[in-house]
């Protein structure tokens, strides 16, 4: 299965210290051909954080309430953990969330 950037999908996401999980939405950033990739998290709780991108076209992007990408959270998953594809963001939230990217990764 190859993924794409931009690309959603619910993940089944494990408790770090007890047994179990939820099952949260979460917007692909890499793929690079293995069995994991990195991903950000997505929720409907937003916080301000200059690292949050709000989905402007979230109803497009297969989500059912209004949400928030938070690029601060970065994580690595399993591909055997993706429950199902939800959709892709619209292309004004890809732009979007390119330039919190470009921000955060870029070094003075």
């Amino acid at each position: 299965m190859t993924l794409q950037p931009g690309e959603l999908v619910l993940l089944r996401v494990p408790f770090h210290q007890t047994e179990g999980g939820k099952i949260r939405p979460a917007v692909i950033l890499l793929d690079s051909g293995d069995d994991d990739f990195v991903a950000a998290p997505i929720t409907s709780r937003s916080r301000g954080s200059d690292f949050d991108v709000a989905i402007q076209m979230w109803k497009v992007a297969g989500l059912n309430v209004a949400s928030t990408i938070r690029v601060d959270k970065l994580s690595v998953f399993a591909k055997d953990q993706i429950v199902r594809r939800l959709g892709d963001l619209a292309a004004s939230d890809r732009g979007a969330l390119k330039a919190v990217l470009l921000r955060a990764f870029t070094w003075d």
